[in-house]
């Protein structure tokens, strides 16, 4: 035995004309349910009588073997036979979410934007190519990308047009603090200008420079093409940077790896760079890498800690020049009596203890003295002439006159009388704990002592 029921589907608009026609107000049945059928909603009445009204009705059929579902077209007709008419309603439908990106989306226009690379970014033309549909960007997109080409494009580049460096200010003018160094071939991007100031940021440096002395735009392009620049890269860990090219020349300073500098000439072994705006120094090759591109400018905390280390391997470079190595020599003997041979002996076991090179060197400086002509002609009076030694001042000279005096003295006296130098002419010493060589005119070193000349 089978049973057959059957329900008309009418779409949307139609669904509510249907209503609008009913004799009777329908109401809902106790087993009313609700039907989804391509994105309509419905619920099924008992009776329900319309006019002119097309739809397709769902028979379903239950057989012993199989049960079968089948539509058919039917009139109103069959509508006014119907026991139970399902009325569809359109379901609200809810915001769909954004599709991921496919492969297919990536189209014959996108591949020629990616392949077009950087010219894609301030090209116009390519801009143009940005159209609305499946084979191009969005319009959204296109503007996107075209308002950043544009902004792009509006960057004005900034070069220093001077022989070596300029400075970079904290203010529009030529009173304000200095806050970095704008190098020959270096390049910045302007920010603003007022009055003959242009304010740049340039690496780590933001700061004003004088619209005098910089070139901007096409002119700052064409000016950085020129150039060219050189910037030398320090590979190795510690990287010596020499006064000339050669490894026998003085070093100026030592470079971290890392470092970049920028070069002046460059060699096949050696390479001259900037070490400071002020000091250039030479390195060699093999330790470097260089590449052409614009450097950027250096802020003063770099400049200064680069400064004060090369200022201070010159005063190294300065004191070693100073610094005389004196070969012993041996020269006239002077005659002196036992007491003033002791005397000088105690003089010198004071002042350079058992060192028989310093008491050697000691002796030398009074028997000079003697020889000079601006001091006593004797070794007692120039010993004991006021101010000179400050074992006399102590009292401590007459302790080691009374005992104590060793050996090593005694015989670096005797040798000094007999004309045994180790110090040259120097008339002055100092111990080394006070020694300032930048006040020196020469020197050498001799048992901890200085010897040397203003």
């Amino acid at each position: 035995m089978s049973t057959q029921a059957k329900s008309v589907y009418a779409c949307g608009a139609l669904a509510f004309s249907l209503l609008s026609m009913c004799l009777l107000q329908p109401s809902i049945s106790p087993a009313a349910k609700s039907l989804d059928q391509e994105g309509l909603t419905g619920a099924v009445i008992e009776t329900m009588e319309s006019e002119g009204t097309e739809g397709t009705v769902q028979t379903e059929q239950t057989t012993d073997d199989a049960e079968e579902t089948f539509f058919e077209e039917v009139t109103d007709a069959v509508l006014a036979e119907s026991e139970e008419v399902t009325i569809l309603t359109p379901e609200p439908s809810e915001p769909s979410e954004p599709s991921e990106p496919s492969e297919e989306s990536f189209s014959a226009g996108m591949a020629t934007v990616l392949n077009e690379g950087e010219k894609a970014r301030t090209d116009a033309e390519m801009i143009s190519k940005l159209e609305t549909g499946d084979e191009y960007f969005s319009a959204g997109m296109a503007t996107a990308m075209n308002e950043g080409a544009q902004a792009r494009a509006a960057v004005v580049r900034v070069v220093p047009n001077v022989d070596t460096v300029m400075n970079i200010r904290a203010e529009a003018s030529e009173e304000a603090p200095v806050v970095g160094k704008f190098y020959r071939g270096c390049v910045g991007e302007q920010v603003e200008a007022a009055d003959g100031w242009i304010k740049v940021q340039s690496g780590a440096v933001t700061g004003w420079v004088s619209a005098e002395y910089v070139k901007t735009g096409d002119e700052a392009d064409q000016m950085i093409a020129e150039l060219n620049p050189v910037v030398v890269t320090v590979n190795a860990d510690t990287l010596n940077v020499r006064r000339e090219a050669g490894t026998e020349a003085d070093v100026l300073a030592v470079a971290s790896g890392g470092q970049t500098f920028m070069a002046g000439e460059v060699g096949d072994e050696w390479v001259r760079i900037f070490y400071t705006p002020d000091v250039t120094g030479y390195v060699a090759a093999e330790f470097v890498t260089m590449e052409n591109k614009a450097g950027t400018a250096v802020d003063m905390e770099t400049v200064n800690a680069l400064q004060a280390e090369a200022d201070k391997k010159e005063a190294e470079r300065k004191a070693q020049e100073k610094k005389k190595q004196i070969a012993l020599t041996t020269g006239s003997p002077m005659v002196a009596s036992v007491d003033d041979a002791t005397l000088l002996a105690a003089v010198c076991q004071y002042e350079a203890g058992s060192n028989y090179d310093g008491c050697l060197a000691v002796a030398n400086v009074v028997l000079n003295r003697v020889r000079s002509g601006g001091y006593p002609n004797s070794i007692a009076e120039v010993i004991y002439a006021p101010g000179q030694f400050g074992s006399v001042r102590s009292g401590a000279l007459n302790r080691y006159l009374n005992g104590g005096i060793s050996g090593s003295a005694r015989q670096a006296a005797n040798d000094a009388l007999a004309g045994a130098n180790n110090i040259g002419g120097y008339l002055h010493f100092c111990s080394g704990r006070v020694a300032n060589v930048n006040s020196f005119s020469s020197y050498t070193v001799v048992g901890g002592n200085y010897f040397y000349t203003r």
